[in-house]
């Protein structure tokens, strides 16, 4: 009986490596179970590889993305400060806007003042280079009543006109012209001592007017004709320097040479 057993459990190993043998893999499979393995195994590497490129490259677009967000933060905080500056020089552009049209409303107004008063001055003043003077008077009153002008520009020729007319009264200045005196006219030579007297010399050398600024009228001076002809000829350099006596102030009812 037992050898009957072993009989049959041979049998069954038999049985059984026959049909393993059958149904296991052959070679072909196996080498191509084997390749299929490489293949896998190449793509993976090559996907990994792949996959390693891709990461630097995302890593370096990172830190340039966070390099470009830090200048833009940067330059965010600039373009604050910046724009903080632009409205204080705003600001400050518009208080000296509200200060300069402060100004010319204050200011326009005196330099109209001014004009009219320096008008009444020189109406009142003695009379030389009376065209000289009007016309200046004249084109500064256009300048002034022109609205394109500048405030400067009204406020310059004003202090011009006020500035000539003071130096006036310190130059010395003779010429010949005609002038009507005592109903008729005269060529005579004029002599103006700044604003201290204003003079005419007959041409004759004998004859002498002196302006008086109070009656507005040229006054007979005969007897101080030489004196006036010496002034004169020291104020056209042709004569040296000397003293001279001549009549100034208002002039007397009746004056004798003492």
């Amino acid at each position: 009986m037992h050898k009957t057993l072993i009989i049959i459990a041979i049998a069954c190993l038999v049985a059984a490596g026959a049909a393993w043998a059958q149904s296991g893999p052959t070679a072909q499979q196996v080498g191509q179970d084997a390749k299929t393995a490489v293949d896998t195994r190449v793509g993976t590497q090559k996907a990994y590889d792949s996959w390693a490129d891709e990461r630097a490259k995302l890593r370096d677009d990172a830190e340039t993305l966070q390099r470009e967000l830090e200048l833009a933060e940067r330059q965010c905080k600039k373009s604050e400060a910046y724009l903080a500056g632009q409205k204080a020089k705003v600001a400050d552009l518009e208080g000296r806007l509200r200060e300069i049209e402060r100004i010319r409303a204050e200011l326009e107004p005196y330099l109209d003042e001014t004009m009219e008063r320096l008008d009444k001055f020189v109406a009142a003043d003695m009379p030389f280079l009376a065209k000289e003077r009007h016309d200046r008077l004249a084109s500064l009153k256009a300048k002034l009543d022109d609205y394109d002008a500048s405030l400067a520009l009204k406020a310059s020729r004003v202090l011009e006109a006020l500035y000539i007319e003071a130096q006036y009264g310190g130059t010395v200045e003779v010429k010949e012209e005609e002038m009507t005196l005592e109903g008729s006219a005269k060529g005579v030579r004029v002599l103006r001592l700044g604003r201290l007297g204003l003079y005419a010399l007959g041409l004759d050398g004998r004859t002498a007017w002196r302006f008086d600024r109070p009656s507005g009228r040229w006054v007979r001076e005969d007897d101080f004709a030489r004196e006036l002809g010496q002034a004169a000829d020291m104020a056209a350099r042709t004569r040296v320097i000397s003293l001279v006596e001549l009549p100034v102030g208002p002039a007397p009812a009746k004056e004798a040479r003492p």
